[in-house]
């Protein structure tokens, strides 16, 4: 009796575990199989993610005729056809050399290489690995040549892990390149990450550039060493809004120049930028920089952008440098640190997007250069600011300078302060009186005298005419009577309590609130029946000219 059943267990179990090791055998090869397929399938999803980014860029139009996506088992190819909009391309054609606008203007086709079974990147395993390919119309081609030689000039690789996460890796190569004319070029190459969250929720760069060396022929030269850019990047909570930060250093950057440079900086249209004032171009920096060199050591840049409270975003920037060597004169540290508080998110995206579209605007390349086009491009932008962007100035914005600290040959700079607006209306925007009632300004200026005169010497001889303009006893006496002129006024107010003098510094703390201008806790006052802004509006408005020196 016993022998009958132990012979039937020891028949039928070894049986039982046969066939279930067989169809275990079978499940894992199945799931062995068909993984690259599934892998392949999700690995598409990726890529489209990061085609959709691609095609919600303003500057870039994807040809949807060319580009395709061939999925197979184990390796599967994508294809995109893109270039960049011909309307931003022409629209920025008077800051983009002919030839390399030539290059911009050709399509580039990416074929990504998409291998998607568990060990494509080795021992790990991952979703897929992708390696994009980058092929180039012939003239473009020919171009990059002369560069790279027979390099592949950009490698682009991208690892998908299981979860939809992804690392991508980036190198553009070094370079050589010389011509008969005297140019040289010594490019060290760039190297870079991306680590991305599923969906790019969330993502970090770090891209890294070693070296770059330029000389101009008998134009001057260019080089920096050592560029580093890292940031982080993230969604705010309605998806619209970019939040994170951003670090960027460089070592050392110099630039030499044999001819002088014209320069002429508008300052006033910055302003009219929000407001209709027209501010006089007294307040403009010009003139032209003598043929020179300059070279800034352990420069940094940094900004960061938050949302506290859904809508509005704070935003934080830094920038130093540790010494800037201008020519013989030496200049630094400088240390500027400024932030921007309650930002109403909605009037920047508007902004943002109209200036998208105004970027895409057609305009005949030929067109874009001429004065009167420019003008008139100026003039949209600057209407965008007030219309579409006029919400980040009626939300009541607060804007601080934490830190500004600079050391110059002539003397020091050091201010800190904020500026905000409480229940401003876009009506306000356009009328000064209304704009400074609902203005609360607290500034305080640390400055050194000598460094007040020289930029007073600067900014308004050129209102003064003389009888021989290379004469340099006349020049010499134009900028004795500023200096005067300054000194006195200096004096004056000092002596009014208006502000203080302080072993060669003028000091003073100035507040605008409840529309009355105070300096050093002291109501400014003005003569009889005197608007102190009357003048703000006069663009043509002129300095009081000297005795000493004829009008213009």
């Amino acid at each position: 009796m016993i022998m009958p059943i132990y012979m039937y267990f020891y028949t039928v179990y070894p049986m039982k575990k046969i066939l279930l090791g067989g169809a275990t055998t079978a499940v894992v090869a199945v799931a062995m199989l068909g993984s690259p397929y599934y892998l392949g399938s999700k690995a598409r999803q990726s890529l489209q993610q990061q085609h959709d980014i691609l095609a919600d860029t303003f500057f870039i139009e994807i040809d949807k005729t060319k580009s395709n996506y061939q999925q197979g088992w184990f390796t599967s190819t994508e294809t995109i056809v893109f270039r960049f909009s011909p309307n931003v391309l022409a629209n920025l054609s008077k800051q983009i050399p002919n030839n390399v606008r030539v290059v911009l203007e050709k399509p580039i086709t990416l074929v990504n290489h998409v291998k998607h079974h568990p060990f494509a990147a080795g021992i790990t395993p991952v979703r897929a690995v992708v390696d994009t390919e980058f092929q180039y119309d012939p003239e473009v081609k020919k171009t990059l040549a002369r560069f790279f030689g027979e390099q592949t000039p950009l490698t682009v690789r991208n690892i998908i892990k299981f979860n939809g996460d992804g690392d991508m890796s980036v190198k553009v190569a070094p370079f050589d390149y010389e011509e008969l004319s005297g140019i040289k070029l010594n490019w060290n190459g760039l190297d870079g990450t991306v680590s991305y969250q599923n969906g790019y929720a969330q993502y970090t760069t770090h891209f890294v550039m070693p070296a770059f060396k330029a000389q101009l022929a008998d134009k001057g030269s260019l080089n920096f060493e050592q560029l580093d850019l890292r940031s982080t990047t993230e969604s705010s909570q309605d998806g619209k809004t970019t939040l994170g930060s951003s670090n960027t250093t460089l070592d050392k950057f110099e630039a030499t120049w044999q001819e002088g440079i014209d320069y002429h900086i508008q300052l006033n249209e910055l302003i009219n930028m929000v407001t209709d004032l027209q501010i006089g171009a007294f307040i403009n920096p010009n003139g032209t920089v003598p043929p020179s060199s300059i070279r800034v050591e352990n420069l940094s840049y940094a900004t960061q952008t938050q949302e506290p409270e859904a809508g509005f975003i704070n935003t934080q920037g830094k920038f130093a440098f540790a010494k800037l060597h201008y020519g013989d004169k030496q200049y630094g540290p400088l240390n500027i640190d400024v932030v921007a508080e309650h930002l109403h998110t909605d009037s920047l995206n508007a902004l943002k997007t109209k200036w998208q579209a105004l970027a895409n605007e057609p305009v005949v390349a030929s067109d874009a250069s001429s004065p009167a086009v420019a003008e008139e491009q100026n003039q949209k932008w600057l209407a965008a600011v007030r219309n579409e962007g006029a919400g980040v100035f009626t939300h009541n914005p607060v804007f601080k300078v934490q830190a500004f600290d600079f050391t110059t040959p002539q003397g020091h700079i050091k201010a800190k302060g904020s500026l905000k607006f409480t229940d401003l209306t876009q009506a306000d925007l356009n009328d000064s009186k209304l704009l400074i009632a609902k203005m609360n300004a607290d500034l305080e200026l640390d400055v050194s005298q000598s460094l007040i005169e020289d930029f007073s010497i600067t900014q308004t001889s050129h209102f003064f005419t003389t009888e021989d303009p290379s004469n340099a006893q006349e020049q010499q006496e134009i900028r004795d009577t500023i200096k005067l002129l300054i000194n006195q006024s200096i004096d004056s107010m000092a002596q009014e309590g208006y502000l203080s003098k302080d072993n060669g510094a003028v000091k003073t703390h100035l507040l605008v609130a409840n529309n009355q201008i105070t300096l050093n806790n002291k109501p400014f006052q003005t003569q009889t029946n005197e608007d102190l802004f009357a003048n703000l509006e006069d663009e043509n408005a002129v300095p009081p000219q000297p005795e000493s020196a004829s009008a213009p």
